[in-house]
């Protein structure tokens, strides 16, 4: 077969619960950033209890990590005790020289809505009050302010699941002017799709990689790729029409959720590779790499 345009490293997974030091039943779907000169993942961990927390990973070359043994300590705040049984799904933004982190808050009877945490070591964080209203999740921030607003980008989980919502704010706290994406309906995310991880920014657009989300016997999770305008990212500029990575291998095919790649972190090198971490089953974490300027190039092939 023509090879999809992610290559998965040969070492994969690069993170499996058996590599903890402490029971583990999951490791997936991290948020990724360069933090200094490490890699730096923070990745939702599942532990015996299947509740969900998360744990800041550090690596020397993007492929090894330590991962730290109790998950983030959080301020305390009345606005987030109701929800947050489980923490999970996170999205690292570098913004105006700070790290801002969107993650899925959810309570033990399964209502989410999206939190928001600002810090500058991850060891010490500053709450925000919650940014959406329940039932909403995958959302990140872009990595500066777009017509002198903060924005992000979201999926609602009510209504018509294939809809991802463009936001603005000028505080962080309050958002509207809400547009949605225009994307062209493919097959393979026909049921439905979502944000992965924040938005990178290239001199031909907003460089978009998505999961989405088709059911046959089940469901099957892949990931795509389009390009949003740089001043208006509700505009699609190109959508490369096929998946860039999808679930094929057996650490991608069996697990706690079957046939599903998921990602939710990429960090561009200086070389222009974009290593692209993504829950693999939602068991384990496996990496894949492009050059960004080929996921670039498929989606301005393909003009909408």
């Amino acid at each position: 077969m023509v090879q999809e345009l992610l290559k998965r490293h040969p070492q994969n997974p690069i993170l499996k619960p058996d590599d903890m030091n402490f029971l583990c039943n999951a490791v997936y779907n991290p948020g990724a950033v360069k933090f200094g000169d490490q890699y730096l993942l923070l990745p939702r961990v599942e532990d015996g209890r299947r509740d969900n927390r998360l744990h800041v990973a550090l690596s020397n070359d993007g492929v090894h990590f330590s991962v730290e043994t109790h998950p983030i300590r959080l301020p305390p705040s009345p606005d987030h005790k109701p929800f947050e049984y489980h923490m999970y799904d996170p999205r690292i933004t570098h913004l105006e020289g700070e790290y801002y982190i969107t993650y899925c808050g959810q309570t033990f009877e399964e209502e989410v809505r999206i939190g928001l945490l600002k810090t500058r070591d991850f060891k010490s964080f500053e709450r925000f009050p919650f940014i959406t209203q329940p039932w909403s999740r995958n959302c990140a921030l872009f990595p500066e302010k777009i017509g002198g607003l903060y924005a992000r980008v979201d999926r609602p989980m009510s209504g018509n699941a294939g809809i991802t919502w463009v936001s603005y704010s000028p505080d962080l706290v309050y958002w509207g002017r809400s547009k949605p994406i225009e994307f062209e309906p493919v097959t393979w995310m026909r049921n439905k799709w979502g944000p992965g991880p924040t938005p990178i920014k290239t001199d031909q657009g907003w460089l978009f990689i998505f999961h989405g989300v088709w059911f046959a016997c089940n469901y099957v999770y892949k990931l795509g790729v389009m390009l949003l305008d740089l001043e208006d990212p509700s505009r699609v500029i190109g959508q490369f029409p096929h998946f860039i990575l999808s679930p094929r291998e057996d650490y991608e095919r069996v697990g706690e959720t079957m046939n599903c790649v998921f990602s939710n972190g990429a960090i561009l090198e200086d070389n222009g590779d974009l290593m692209v971490y993504y829950g693999a089953a939602d068991t384990c974490i496996g990496l894949a790499t492009a050059p960004i300027a080929d996921l670039v190039d498929a989606c301005l092939e393909n003009k909408l």
